[in-house]
């Protein structure tokens, strides 16, 4: 890819967040960073994974994930999540990532992020070299009192606010 597009598209400042799925004794979780509303009314939101990620595997199976929106005090986990995969080790027990349950979907919500976001698969398409899954939102939870973990210039960091 040319540099310049390369260096404009490391300006566009993306959330940085998990998505999650447990499907039966599976339960794995992979960094994005490419993710947004992309509907009102029904509430959904889209995200682009990899076609290798794991959990996409799982996301395929379960029909759900549930994405969560990082605070800034976890980059940790991002760096983690984002760097290994599901197939070889079990993120959240090697972390230690302390969840709680869900509302609607199996798959248990992040604690201590600034948002979880309970989806349901509302469709599922390849564009470009990822693939783009829009969930429904069925439930969600906000920690208020938190900022948002970044990814811009194509690294995590803090939001500078």
């Amino acid at each position: 890819m040319n540099g310049e597009i390369t260096r404009a598209l490391g300006k566009i400042a993306c959330p940085c967040g998990l998505v999650g799925v447990k499907y039966g004794e599976k339960h794995d979780v992979t960094t994005v960073a490419w993710f947004t509303q992309e509907s009102s009314n029904p509430p959904q939101v889209m995200v682009a994974l990899h076609p290798d990620r794991y959990v996409l595997e799982l996301l395929d199976a379960a029909g759900e994930f549930v994405l969560t929106v990082l605070a800034d005090d976890q980059e940790n986990i991002a760096a983690f999540c984002g760097s290994r995969s599901g197939r070889n080790v079990d993120k959240v027990k090697e972390l230690g990532i302390a969840t709680e349950p869900a509302a609607v979907t199996a798959t248990p919500r992040i604690k201590d992020a600034l948002a979880n976001l309970e989806c349901k698969v509302a469709d599922r398409f390849t564009s470009g070299d990822h693939v783009i899954v829009t969930g429904r939102v069925v439930a969600a939870a906000v920690n208020e009192g938190k900022k948002p973990l970044v990814y811009y210039e194509h690294k995590i960091t803090r939001w500078p606010g």
